[in-house]
Formats: C-alpha cells, structure tokens, sequence
C-alpha cells in the first residue's frame, strides 16, 4: 500500500497557557499592525521559557503537574489549585519532520495529505507553520485538515492547537435548563468528582499521506430478515429507514437466528485524491481469523457496498454465548494498486427490548432478547476511568471491563454525566460481550434537570447525534441509546414527547441506527425514587427507578429491598470507604483521622457519601480507628449491596434490569458508592454483588440483619437457575455458629429451578442463637453434588458491635506458582471475611503513567493484580482458593486479624 501515517502522539509537545489572543504570539501567526511594541512583545516572549512538557494523548492538568507546574491534582485538596487552569487557552506545539515522500504521494507523484485529530477537548484552532487551517469545535468532533504539497515540503515543519477555555456550564446543583455544552458533566464538580474541568488533546493525532483517501467509513453488521437479500442503497439510505422498518431486531428462535444469513452494510465519503480524474476503486472484505467470507469490489463514486455473510456465527452477551467477531475491510485502489485502507470489526445478533412479563399498561419495554432468548441484564454503571479522560491509560479500562465481565456483568450503562465512550471502549466491550447503554452526554442538575427548549440548542444537539450515532453502529455491543441522566421536569421523569431536546436525539438515532433500543433517560418513571413512601403510594408507577444510594439500616436495608415492585432498577448503591491501600496515597499520613465530614480533607474526597457516623453506630459506638473504621464500613457495602440486588433478582421477570451504581469511579474518593476504587483494586462490595450476579443461586430473603428485641429469627430460602436444574434438588438451610456447629436446620426438596421462587424457610428462636450466627443455604443437585452454597452474617444484638469481638481467624495460608492463594481454616471459629488485596505501595499520581491503575510506584509498566473473590465467610475445617497475578506480591486480610503478606 502506498502510503504512509505519521503518527503525533507522544512527548514531543510542548504547551503553554495564554490569555486572550497573547496565545497569537506562541504560533508563529502573522500579528496585525498594532501601532505599539507588540511584535517585539511577542517574538520576546515566544522565544522565552515557559514552554513545558506535553504529551498527546492528554490532559492540561496532567500536563501541569508532570512539569511541577501544580501539584498533583488527585492527593488531598490540591486539585484546588487547578481550577484556575480552564480558564485559560493553552498553545500545543510541535516540530513535525518531513520527508520528499510527504509531498510526492509516497514517491507516486503528487498526492494527498491531511492533518487528523481523533478528538481535542473542548477545540482548537489548528495552524501550520503559523497559517491557520481552521477549527475543531466540540470534543466529540473529529478535525481533518488538508495539507497542500507545498505545505508539506520536505524540512522541519511547526504544528500548533491553540486549545480552547473550558466552556460554561453547570455543577451538579445547578439547573440543566443554562447548559448549551455537550460535553462531560462530572468534571464542573459533582458528589464523586472535585471541580476539575478537562482540556486538552485527548484522542490521537496524526498525518496520513498518499495517493488518494478514504475519509469516514461507515460499518453496520445485521442478522438478514427471511428471504432479505443485499441490495446496493444510496449512500447512507440504509441508514435512514424509519425506526419501523426492516427486522434487525426482531425476535427470532435461537435455531432460526443461527440459520439466517448476515449482511454487512458500508457506506463512505467521496475519497480525496490529488487528481479528480483518478480511477479509484474500493473493496470490501468480510474476515473471519483471518478467512474472507464475502467479498465485493466497486467503484468508489458508489458510496456503499452491501454483502452477505453465509449463516455467520452469532455474537453473544457475557456468560451467554461466545463472542465471535469479523473484521470488514475497506480498501482503496487506483491504477497503481491499494491506496488507503480502514478496517472495523463488527458481529451479528439480533437483539430488542420487549415488555416485562407483568408489567402495567403504558410501561416502556425493558427485557432484552438476544438471538430469541431472554437475557436477564445484569451490570454496571460505568463513569470515566478519569475525570482528566485524555489521561485515562487503556489498560486501566481494560482492565475495569474485564472485572465487570468476571463479575458476570451483561450491561454497562455509560451514565450521561459522562463520556460518549471511545472507540477502545466499545471495541473492549465486543470482545468481552458486555452490552452498551450510551446515554448522552445530558444529566439532572439538582435545582433543576430538564434540558433548554432553546431551538439552536435543540439543533445543536442534533446535530452532535449526526456526528456520533455513525461511528459506534459497527459495535454488536451497543445495545440501547439513552437521552442523559436522571432528566426530569417536576419530578417526573422526562419523555420524548415533553422535551424538544430528547425527541430530536430519539428522531436521528430512528433514522441513523433503526436497529438500536432507545430510553428517553434513566430512570423513566413514572415515579422516579425507589422509597418506601413512593413504593407504597404508586407499586405500579415503579417502572424504572433509581435509589437509593445510602445504607438504609441493618433493617431498613433489608425491608426496602423486600418491598421493591420496579421493573427496571438502572441506579442504586451503598457507600463505603475507600481500600486502604488507596487512601494512603491520597490522604497525607497526619490528616486521615478522623475520617468523617468534620475533617476538611474528607469533606473534599466524597463528601456526599462519608457516612462515618453512620457505620460508627452501626457498630455500637465503637470504630475508633482507620483500620476498624474501614473494615466494618466495607462490610456493610458490601452485604447491603448484595442484599439489593439479590432482592430485585428475586423479582425475575418483572424484574429484569439490575444495574448497581457504580462500577468504578473517575476521581479517587475517600468515600464513595463505587464498588472498585481509582486505582482498579476492587473492595469487598465488588465480590459481592458478583456472587448476587450468578447464573444459580440459593439466596436468603430475611427481614433484617440484627434480631435483637426479636422473638424468632428466620430466613427463606429462594432458587433461581438460568441454566434449568431438574427436579430432584435439595436445599438444607441452617442456622450455624461461628465454631460450624449447626444450630438448627431444615433440608427442602426442590421442583425444577429455573426462574427465581421461594422453597421454603426456617425459623429459630432468638434465645436459642448466639451474639453472631450463620444463616447457610447448602443447595444440591439429585447426586449430592454441590450446586450453590450461601452464608451471611446475622446477630441477635440490635446492632453490629458483636462483630468487632469475634476473635481473629487462625489461618493457614499458601502461595502457588500459578499466584493462587491458598486459604485453611485451621482455628475454632469462622473467617468473616477473607480477601486478597495488592501488597505493593500505589503511585500517588500519574506522573509517570498515563493515569493512576493498580501498579507499584515508579513501575508504570508493571502487572496490574487481578485477584478472585469469595463474600462468604470461612467455617473452621474449610479451604478457599483465590486466584491472583502470579508474579505480584499480595496482602491477606481476614476479619478482626492482622495482615499476611505473601511474594
């Protein structure tokens, strides 16, 4: 292929910031007749230090403080001294080298070239050896700018951005109705992220020369309808059928979808070529490891090709199927042979939202069916892996959507406070088969949370989902798109037909991508909260509800879970303190107690979620240490959030979304909902709710946690299989000491198991329990096979405190090559909780790698620990194996027992 990419990503940048138009002095722009001093102003201080270090992809900020310019934004308060920053402009510059092939066509005679930037929040203006070659507008939009021969002369040629200030736009408690932006939310200060406004050139960047170019490629993957048979389309009609028309998303039987053949739809830009009477050709290939399976060729003034794949194998969500995916090439050709290429990997499914079995009339569809079978969604919601995303480290987001794969995670719901996600994103998502909700970057603003009916701003907005909905059609991940976050006008949450804004982006996602579900916003009501009050006022208004976010009591939790009618839960979480690993890079030593809203620090890292005094009197007053404080605030994350979910799970198939908030969060907290903290480690809330997660179950539906006041305690016990268990299980439910003695029980004989259903409880007298027992649902198959086994902590105290005097586990414990860690029970009395955490001291800040991940310090490169987990506690006599990064040096911790370390 004759052509060559010269790629600008990297360390060679520098920056500067400038106020006003002085940021015409730093590029090399001609200055207009001034009648004063100020050309000798300029070239003085254009020629002066101050230029410091950039990288691209990045961030201003990041930027700063790899210079020693602020300090490091993510430790304590200091992402204070930053907010100054977005205020400013800030000049990118760079010297690209050139070569005779930039302006020969690659040694072909004359041909193209352009300038190419994926993506630079929130624009620039972009010059060339000082002359201006336009503007990028919006950090969704994608700048290409053509360079002339002449420009691309051989020599040392001067690259400039003059980055634009951050725009204006609300805070959380603001009013969404003044935002006129489309563009991240949580960065302008929101309960899990500080004020930290990003800039910067955060996608790559680069300069492509050839022959002739392709410019925008288009890419969309369908199961055929019966009978449907490709036909070339004018360019970008297949696209704009009505969201009524075609099938690609009707419910099919598994069998039929898998008969069915596929077809690959590709449409493109008029190519740029050097000479207009260039003979240029385009091929489309469809591979499969590497195999062609459709092919065609033609002329590239066509604008589409249509092929169809012979019964391709089908792409399948997480723990459903596997995730098979081909790759589609574009290629452009003249006389002289193949000039450009682009290549997207696509996969085929069907897939659609229908009604809730049970659901009221009127409600919105919220059940999924992938390849015509029902699949329950299970998963996240997902937040910038960075509040500063050009610093955001692709590993660090492969890794996070790996864990919520390994968590058995079907959706992620990108919340509209954020990011429209990227490429790398989207392309990790289809590997792992993780679904995609994208919502808009729209979100409620606390005071108030509809959009501005503004025309220009509804014009504007839909013109941002012309631009985006095309480049994320290929991906067989994207599921559903959504209008934001939470937007509501009075409490109600907010439909197509009541905001000019939601039906303009509901119109273009119809006619640009029929096939894709659309949501007007998350949640859509009608009632917004799930509460007991609204709970108990409107059991059928709860169609899609959010909340709550806070622990709700060591009863409270349990009876608002219990009490639940919603069809879709999409928001809801239990706070909790950071891992300890990562509070002691982002809380200096002297300031970390005490750790609740009267410290200053603590106020800035999580305010909204501290609930320091809230654990304190959960556990009888008596948490008076870091140590304690987070042991006992994680415990009650992390089984009040399994408790939830659990619960809605129980609720199948009227239920049938359950998305916990959140996966992961964008700014290291102290405190916060999320279940894997900044630095990529997970917290035990993470291993529970992947445990609520599982394909078969034995969950137990109690009352409350604490029994103290309380004459019998008892707990029933609910199945659910997705993969059917036949008739003939057994289920033994017992109340159990911490020693393993069996207190009492009762053994159930089940019916076949597939859906969730009660089998069965047991009951037991408060008197005749100790200050902390077991309950315990052993779950067998016919054979005595094991199927599911579930344990959790209870008291017959009002409160937790009996926990804190449960004595320390005695534990043996070993390390195999492989990394697994080897756990046994070798003492009288259970393990509350066992875990796996990362031994290695964290890097405060990413002033070596990209964005901080869970790696040693000044080790950027090294392994990031992966660890399994198990919620359960660990009778005496028994043994775990917890998987672990071999190579990585790991930290034991058990309930009420110091640390092991093991290399």
């Amino acid at each position: 292929m004759s052509s060559a990419t010269i790629r600008l990503d990297g360390d060679d940048w520098t920056i500067r910031e400038a106020l006003g138009d002085t940021a015409e002095w730093y590029l090399g722009a001609p200055l207009p007749e001034s009648g004063n001093n100020v050309a000798d102003a300029s070239a003085a201080i254009a020629a002066a230090p101050g230029w410091l270090p950039a990288r691209v992809p990045g961030a201003v900020i990041d930027d700063l403080h790899r210079a020693g310019d602020v300090p490091d934004p993510r430790v304590g308060r200091n992402s204070r001294a930053s907010e100054w920053v977005a205020e400013r402009s800030w000049v990118y510059r760079r010297a690209v080298d050139l070569d005779a092939s930039a302006s020969d066509g690659v040694g072909d005679g004359i041909g193209v070239g352009v300038l190419e930037f994926d993506g630079i929040d929130p624009g620039a203006d972009v010059y060339w050896d000082g002359e201006a070659l336009g503007s990028v507008h919006g950090l969704y939009h994608r700048g290409r700018f053509v360079l002339t021969p002449e420009q691309r002369s051989p020599g040392r040629h001067k690259l400039a951005l003059r980055v634009h200030p951050a725009p204006a736009s609300e805070p959380q408690v603001g009013r969404t109705e003044w935002v006129r932006v489309h563009t991240p939310r949580l960065g302008y200060g929101w309960d899990f992220s500080p004020r930290l406004r990003h800039q910067g050139v955060w996608r790559s960047a680069r300069l492509r020369v050839a022959r002739a170019l392709l410019g925008d490629v288009t890419v969309s993957a369908r199961v055929a309808a019966a009978g449907e048979a490709p036909a070339p389309r004018s360019s970008r009609e297949w696209m704009r059928e009505s969201a009524s028309g075609g099938d690609s998303m009707s419910r099919l039987d598994p069998a039929a979808a898998r008969e069915r053949d596929g077809l690959v739809d590709v449409s493109w830009e008029a190519p740029l070529a050097a000479r207009p009477d260039a003979a240029l050709g385009v091929t489309v290939t469809v591979a499969r490891d590497g195999r062609t399976v459709a092919e065609q060729r033609v002329d590239a003034a066509a604008g589409t090709a249509s092929l169809r794949v012979p019964q391709p194998e089908l792409w399948w969500p997480n723990t459903v199927g596997p995730q098979p995916l081909y790759t589609v090439t574009v290629a452009l050709s003249d006389a002289a042979g193949e000039t450009d290429r682009i290549a997207r990997e696509v996969g085929f499914r069907t897939a659609e939202l229908v009604p809730n079995e049970g659901a009221p009339a009127g409600a919105l569809n919220y059940t999924a069916v992938v390849n015509g079978v029902v699949v329950p969604l299970l998963g996240w919601n997902w937040t910038p892996a960075d509040t500063l995303f050009g610093s955001i480290d692709p590993a660090k987001v492969e890794h996070l959507l790996a864990l919520a794969a390994a968590s058995g995670a079907r959706l992620i719901r990108v919340w509209g406070g954020g990011l429209i996600e990227s490429e790398h994103f989207y392309a990790t998502c289809d590997r792992l088969g993780l679904l995609v909700w994208q919502e808009f970057s729209q979100s409620s603003s606390g005071m108030q949370s509809a959009p501005s009916t503004d025309p220009d701003f509804v014009a504007f907005m839909r013109a941002e989902a012309e631009a985006l909905v095309p480049t994320r059609i290929h991906h067989p991940s994207l599921l559903l798109w959504g209008g934001g976050n939470e937007l509501d006008d009075g409490g109600v949450p907010l439909s197509d037909d009541r905001s000019p804004v939601l039906a303009a982006l509901s119109a273009t996602v119809a006619a640009l991508d029929s096939g894709r579900g659309w949501l007007p916003t998350s949640p859509t009501g009608p009632e917004f909260h799930n509460r007991l009050d609204r709970i108990h006022a409107n059991p059928e208004g709860q169609h899609d509800v959010h909340g709550p976010w806070e622990h709700q009591g060591l009863v409270g939790q349990y009876t608002l879970a219990n009490a639940g009618t919603s069809l879709a839960h999409t928001e809801f979480g239990v706070e909790g303190m950071t891992n300890l690993r990562s509070l002691t890079a982002l809380v200096p030593e002297a300031e970390r107690w005490p750790a609740d809203r009267t410290n200053p620090v603590y106020r800035h890292l999580g305010e909204w979620w501290n609930n320091a005094d809230q654990v304190v009197e959960l556990f009888g007053g008596r948490p008076d240490d870091l140590a304690t404080l987070n042991r006992a605030s994680q415990l009650l994350q992390a089984t009040g959030l399994q408790y939830a979910v659990e619960a809605d799970r129980r609720r199948f198939p009227r239920c049938s979304m359950v998305l916990p908030w959140q996966l992961n969060e964008s700014f290291p907290n102290a405190w916060c909902t999320t279940a894997v903290d900044f630095r990529g480690d997970p917290k035990p809330a993470f291993f529970a709710v992947a445990r609520a997660f599982e394909r078969r179950r034995a969950t137990l539906r109690v009352e409350r946690a604490v029994w103290g006041g309380q004459s019998v305690a008892a707990a029933e016990v609910w199945l659910w299989a997705e993969d059917a268990v036949v008739e003939g299980s057994t289920v033994t439910v017992r109340a159990v000491a911490l020693d393993g003695t069996v207190i009492a029980e009762r053994v159930l004989g089940a019916p076949a198991v597939g859906r969730p259903a009660a089998v069965g409880s047991l009951e037991v007298a408060v008197d005749a329990l100790p200050a902390v027992f077991l309950w315990e649902a052993d779950w067998r198959d016919a054979e005595g096979r094991v199927i599911d086994r579930e344990r959790t902590v209870a008291t017959t105290t009002e409160d937790f405190a009996a926990l804190l005097d449960v004595p320390a586990p005695r534990l043996a414990v070993t390390r195999g090559a492989d990394g697994a860690v080897r756990i046994r029970n070798e003492g009288d009395v259970a393990a509350l909780t066992v875990r796996v955490v990362d031994a290695r001291p964290v890097e405060a800040g990413p002033a070596g790698a990209r964005s901080a991940v869970a790696r040693p310090v000044g080790v950027p490169g090294a392994p990031i620990l992966s660890v399994s987990g198990d919620p359960r506690p660990l009778l005496p006599g028994e043994e775990r194996c917890l998987a672990a990064t071999p190579g990585v040096p790991v930290r034991l911790e058990s309930w009420n027992a110091e640390p092991v370390d093991l290399p």
